[in-house]
């Protein structure tokens, strides 16, 4: 018989390993067999939250509430799940109970204002997040959401600065020259996970500071990190997985302790004069191709003008911003740094040109993905959004396979009732339920400045890359989510 520790294992273990199947089924088993333990029914909670059973989720923190949970504990993280469902009434009700007993809570007040933002109520949205700023000023969440208002009350210079300073406090501000080289541990300092790398990681680590030192981005004083990220690469030939994480040794890598995840450099991302979406876009035949068909998708290529064309570029690979680590690809977050001048107009000129597509959705999301030459790109997803907007902007004679290394999108998209751990990363679920349905995916072919636009809670998924070897040729594709998806 599985003893209470055994099970405890169990669980962590399922969940390091995102096999939420086997957590809930150990961390069930602790509650039953702890029946008026609240902690045990609170981790039971946080693990179907994870799993994205949002109703048994609820259902089980309000049963750890019976239990002698904290109230205000257990109001927050209901609200935090009517939240992401966007059931905004709901989700209301139980942040201000919790601000009805501690008003300077500054994560209710952070998470109520993200409520009103969704209701478009973008006033009292930033209100709400300027006391949790009061509260706690290096609070990233809030300034990111401050920032998301501020881009919607239509201040986008406003909402660059706070989107910077929410970059600063995850990474530290940019780097200029060699200085922070000779001193101390930078800050702020990273956790052991964040420390973790991967051979796409330091392969295209190596490949960009390298094409940085010659472009004189970086002064001369960083060969010797480019030499040990070299070694660190050469030592992980030999025996790495691109599907896991590795620990490097500190002590023997010490140039890539001190800048691994740093922005060494930062490209300015500033737009260019004019309009960044093409002019003679047919926007009107875009929109009714998007509305009259089932689901609703459409390609359109030639998104944007060429001087966009060309500073997107420039600022996706002279950036150094891509910090989340996948199996093949890299990833640059809206709140971890894709957030130029740059990137805020063009969310918001697509808006305004495709109104009968976007009409007038806030702004959610915004990333870019660094594909490896050949590896997977991302598997099959869904989005939290009601628009993805999907380009491309690596030149097309990186590609070698003309008719794919695009993206595949289903017709089916995600259940309502699945949360978005479940319908994001479940990737065993999913796979399971597009067999059951007997989903067909449509094939969109890679080409530089094409867009596909589509409902984002259609499940999709990349069309494996692939392209030439090199810096230049690597696939990078810009992503940019509107709307709630409820």
């Amino acid at each position: 018989m599985q003893t209470d520790a055994d099970l405890e294992r169990a669980a962590a273990a399922a969940e390091a390993a995102f096999d939420f199947r086997e957590a809930i089924a150990a961390r069930r088993k602790l509650a039953e067999l702890r029946p008026q333990s609240h902690e045990a029914r609170l981790a039971y909670a946080r693990t179907l939250r994870r799993a994205g059973e949002s109703h048994a989720s609820i259902a089980a923190y309000e049963e750890a509430r019976r239990l002698g949970a904290p109230a205000a504990d257990i109001d927050l993280q209901i609200g935090a799940i009517h939240a992401e469902r966007s059931e905004h009434l709901q989700a209301e009700n139980h942040l201000q109970r919790v601000l009805a007993v501690q008003p300077r809570h500054e994560d209710a007040l952070c998470l109520l204002g993200t409520v009103m933002q969704e209701q478009k109520r973008y006033g009292e949205a930033r209100q709400l997040l300027e006391r949790a700023l009061e509260v706690r000023a290096a609070f990233p969440e809030a300034l990111f959401n401050l920032g998301l208002a501020l881009f919607e009350l239509g201040d986008l210079r406003g909402a660059s600065r706070r989107f910077g300073e929410c970059f600063a406090l995850n990474r530290g501000t940019p780097w200029s020259g060699a200085a922070k080289l000779q001193q101390g541990e930078p800050a702020p300092r990273f956790s052991q996970e964040e420390m973790a790398v991967n051979a796409t990681k330091i392969r295209h680590d190596c490949e960009q500071i390298e094409y940085l030192l010659g472009l004189g981005r970086l002064p001369p004083q960083f060969k010797p990190v480019l030499e040990d990220y070299r070694a660190l690469m050469r030592a992980m030939q030999s025996d790495v997985d691109h599907r896991r994480n590795y620990q490097f040794d500190p002590a023997r890598h010490p140039l890539v302790a001190k800048t691994y995840k740093r922005p060494l450099y930062v490209d300015p991302g500033l737009a260019p004069e004019g309009p960044l979406v093409n002019p003679d876009l047919d926007a009107r035949e875009i929109e009714q191709r998007y509305l009259g068909s089932q689901p609703n998708m459409v390609a359109a290529d030639g998104l944007v003008t060429p001087q966009a064309l060309q500073a997107l570029r420039r600022f996706c690979r002279e950036s150094m911003i891509w910090n989340n680590i996948k199996p093949g690809y890299l990833g640059a977050y809206f709140y971890d740094g894709f957030s130029s001048e740059l990137l805020l107009r063009l969310a918001h000129e697509l808006r305004e040109r495709l109104p009968g597509i976007i009409r007038g959705l806030p702004l959610q999301m915004m990333w870019g993905f660094k594909c490896d030459a050949t590896l997977p790109g991302l598997g099959t997803h869904a989005d939290a959004a009601a628009v993805n907007v999907n380009f491309w902007i690596t030149e097309n004679e990186a590609n070698l396979d003309p008719e794919g290394g695009g993206l595949l999108v289903h017709t089916c998209d995600a259940p309502a009732d699945w949360g978005f751990n479940k319908y994001n990363s479940d990737a065993a679920t999913i796979n399971d339920y597009l067999d059951k349905v007997g989903s067909k995916p449509v094939r969109y072919p890679y080409r530089e400045n094409r867009a596909v636009i589509f409902d984002s809670d259609l499940f999709h998924a990349s069309d494996r890359p692939r392209f030439r070897e090199g810096y230049l040729n690597r696939r990078i594709n810009i992503t940019l989510l509107y709307g709630s998806r409820y």
